[in-house]
């Protein structure tokens, strides 16, 4: 009911002092009751709206730092699928109950988060307790960043939901919500690496490779009602990963700066893509003798035949066996032991077997191409004309970025592209992922001159050779004593095959456009890191034995086209750079000068 005017008066003069009325008071206007519930209630709603958006952002903090902390390595490595099976067994169940008993004892506190948290807490340790464990350093970091900032940033009203939360609430809230994080993370390893848990029919299983999809979450769900011990999985998978891993870490520098930019589940193969590329590449190069080299490339076409044509009817297989368990994430059809005879050492069968795990949706006829250009490799040919040196690169890395093409496609969930889905295939976008790949391969032979000249190799054609071509070509390949050529020459070689590749960089750039939009800026910083170097060696004051990007450039590059900052936003941002470390250098000098006058003087 409203005031009426006598309980407005008296309201005013009992807050009289001396008899001096307060001024406030006594111009108490009249508000109905309706319009005090209805401020009420915005302040409610306003209240509600803060909360939920400090909430949000809390959690896009915790989740994004905690992706940034845990991308660089591949969560299935932290499964150990040798432990014991007894005492993993045991802490798996054990642990887990004793969580949720406690999160029961605690119900008759007056805090609810408590035995919510523990609740929680029990459940997703009987998934991914171990994997939690061993990854405690980044799960720390992130709890430990995040709540501190939700404490700190945490100022709700009297009217929030949030005005008790404590840091207590703060670091339960963001715990959660890392354990959560890496469960998953550890929930998709096993998916991506472990398909046949779901389904052993390959056609079925492109279907739950794309995250966004309602039948990754169904088989997300499978899993977790199914979910192995770390002692029923098999070994293999894991463990020729880290050998790939292994292979690959002394190689390509740029390669693990590349690589760190692709969702892991992409990484991951495209790893064991690269790692079987550079294994059998080097299979056919670098062999004791020519015979051997032979031999090697007789053998990876004769495995390419078996993996991609050959019998899979059930009387022909020879599984690999590892303590009496059968590794069914290989194809059953290949003679293993054979392969292990042929190939120099394990590492190589390791490498060979994860090719075999992703075979199912690349392109024959690309890998076969690429045998061709061993082919050419082996025999030594020179390269005569322009036009054999694109035909070189087309087979070599074009074809290369056709494969990449078929992993990207199918990890992300358009089909596979090997040929076993024609509508999926889409032929124009295939053909400028060969034009990206020829195009990084013409700077890598531009780059690697005097390396490859030092190993008896030479890509130059000998239309770029002055008169006579062939003592040019002499000195490069059999004498392996490029700088005789002299530096000019071979600055010159290189700018004109850089300048080759800056022909065909369009359709490799509009290649990157036709990929899937989630990929686009990763494979664009990876395509702009290597087209680096050709800058890198035109401004080179000679000719350097294998010129290379700055890791700071490479960074800058990997920033600027992951977060957009392309085109004239870039080109303002390194301005301002440039200039304020100029401004920089020059005050550090103009001090550094006073300073040895003002100690000269004295």
């Amino acid at each position: 009911m409203p005031f009426t005017n006598y309980q407005r008066s008296q309201t005013t003069n009992s807050y009289s002092m001396n008899g001096t009325l307060i001024k406030e008071l006594s111009l108490f206007k009249f508000v109905p009751s309706t319009d005090l519930t209805s401020q009420l209630n915005d302040g409610s709603n306003t209240s509600a709206l803060k909360d939920s958006f400090f909430l949000l952002s809390i959690t896009v903090l915790t989740v994004s730092l905690c992706g940034l902390l845990t991308r660089w390595q591949f969560p299935i490595t932290f499964v150990k699928p040798r432990a014991t099976s007894y005492i993993s067994g045991f802490m798996r169940h054990a642990i887990s109950m004793c969580l949720v008993l406690l999160a029961i004892l605690s119900q008759s506190t007056s805090n609810y988060i408590l035995p919510f948290t523990l609740a929680a807490t029990g459940a997703l340790w009987y998934l991914s307790g171990f994997y939690l464990a061993r990854r405690w350093k980044p799960v720390f970091s992130a709890v430990l960043f995040s709540s501190i900032t939700c404490h700190l940033t945490c100022y709700p009203s009297s009217h929030s939901l949030l005005y008790t939360f404590n840091y207590k609430d703060c670091l339960a809230f963001t715990f959660l919500l890392v354990i959560a994080c890496n469960a998953l993370d550890h929930l998709d390893a096993i998916l991506n690496t472990y398909p046949h848990l779901i389904t052993l029919d390959k056609d079925k299983q492109v279907k739950f490779q794309n995250a966004f999809t309602a039948s990754y979450w169904l088989a997300m769900l499978k899993l977790i009602l199914n979910m192995p011990s770390e002692s029923e999985l098999h070994a293999g998978p894991i463990e020729d990963l880290n050998t790939a891993i292994r292979a690959l870490g002394s190689v390509s520098r740029s390669w693990t700066t590349m690589a760190a930019l692709f969702p892991t589940n992409l990484r991951q193969d495209l790893c064991i893509l690269y790692a079987f590329f550079r294994t059998a590449d080097d299979l056919v190069d670098d062999a004791p003798s020519p015979e051997q080299c032979e031999e090697n490339l007789v053998t990876i076409r004769k495995f390419l035949h078996d993996v991609f044509f050959g019998d899979a009817s059930p009387e022909k297989t020879d599984l690999v066996t590892e303590s009496g368990k059968v590794d069914p994430s290989l194809p059953s059809h290949i003679d293993w032991n054979h392969y292990a005879s042929l190939l120099p050492n394990e590492d190589v069968l390791a490498i060979f077997r994860n090719f075999a795990r992703i075979s199912h949706y690349l392109c024959p006829r690309a890998m076969f191409e690429l045998t061709e250009a061993w082919e050419l490799d082996l025999h030594g040919s020179p390269v005569k004309e322009q036009d054999d040196l694109l035909r070189y690169a087309a087979l070599i890395s074009g074809t290369f970025g056709e494969l990449c093409t078929c992993v990207i496609m199918y990890k992300t969930g358009r089909g596979n592209w090997g040929g076993r889905d024609k509508a999926a295939r889409k032929e124009d976008v295939l053909s400028r992922a060969r034009a990206t790949g020829q195009c990084l391969q013409l700077i890598n032979i531009a780059r690697d001159i005097i390396a490859d000249s030092l190993v008896g190799r030479c890509y130059v054609p000998l239309q770029y050779m002055p008169h006579p071509p062939q003592a040019v070509y002499h000195l490069l390949k059999v004498a392996r004593t490029p700088m005789q050529v002299g530096e000019g020459h071979l600055k010159s070689f290189a700018i004109r095959i850089l300048n080759l590749a800056d022909q065909i960089s369009d359709k490799a750039q509009k290649g990157i456009d036709g990929l899937p939009d989630e990929v686009q800026d990763s494979i664009r910083a990876a395509f702009e890191i290597y087209m680096a170097i050709g800058p890198a060696l035109r401004n080179s004051p000679g000719f350097p034995l294998r010129a290379k990007v700055p890791k700071r450039q490479q960074q800058w590059i990997a920033l600027r086209c992951i977060y957009g900052f392309r085109g004239p936003v870039a080109r303002a941002i390194s301005s301002v750079y440039h200039r304020l470390v100029s401004f920089y250098l020059g005050a550090f000098s103009r001090l550094s000068k006073a300073s040895r006058t003002t100690s000269k003087a004295f």
